[in-house]
């Protein structure tokens, strides 16, 4: 299913950006053919509020130094002032002042995907963005993405493969890749103790972790 443009929003914590986050980014980028995907790192993720996190700004850095060779990939600091949870729903109003909601394309894996009845005012989204349900292989949902979108968007009917539509709401697209058994946990769990994590990070990630001495202490 290509789209032809648009503009691709991965949103998540990043804390760190890990190889995971670059190869779904750039597996929706290539599967519809969009012109960049965003990076969107949460300012407090409303899942982590009873967990320490490194500062938005440290995670902003990394994500940049990241980014700095691919101009597709593109850091989105919309959520840098924002005080209190960071809810979806509130980041995609506060985008939607300057982007085209039919030109937007609001990533979620599959896993996400089966919890988005929990999100704040879930129903609302299409509204706002297409949607786009990254199902990765072997990641054993709970509910797979065509069972969710009956269940929770019955307004929506599959229309060709992998793509789902309701009159005057955004798209919802499927998209497969494989799976990447990466997470920011283990990032943090290696780091903490030493061990090298360049495999699982890109290497100026992983040199700015070094230098900074991040997750060595509290995460």
């Amino acid at each position: 299913m290509k789209v032809q443009g648009g503009i691709g929003l991965l949103g998540g914590t990043f804390d760190p950006l890990h190889n995971g986050h670059l190869a779904v980014a750039r597996a929706v980028r290539e599967a519809l053919t969009l012109d960049q995907v965003w990076l969107i790192p949460a300012s407090r993720p409303p899942h982590k509020l009873h967990y320490p996190i490194t500062s938005f700004d440290v995670r902003a850095a990394m994500i940049r130094l990241a980014l700095a060779d691919d101009p597709s990939l593109v850091l989105s600091l919309v959520e840098q002032d924002t005080n209190g949870p960071s809810f979806s729903i509130d980041t995609l109003e506060r985008l939607a002042v300057s982007l085209d909601a039919r030109q937007s394309y609001f990533i979620i894996g599959a896993d996400a995907f089966a919890d988005i009845h929990s999100w704040k005012r879930f129903r609302e989204i299409p509204r706002l963005t297409n949607l786009v349900v990254v199902n990765r292989d072997g990641a054993g949902n709970m509910c797979q993405p065509a069972s969710c979108i009956k269940k929770h968007f019955p307004d929506y009917r599959l229309t060709k493969e992998g793509l789902y539509q309701a009159m005057g709401q955004g798209d919802i697209l499927l998209v497969d890749m494989s799976r990447v058994d990466i997470s920011s946990t283990r990032v943090r769990t290696l780091a903490r103790a030493g061990d090298d994590i360049s495999a699982l990070v890109p290497l100026c990630v992983a040199a700015e972790i070094r230098r900074q001495g991040l997750y060595r202490l509290a995460i």
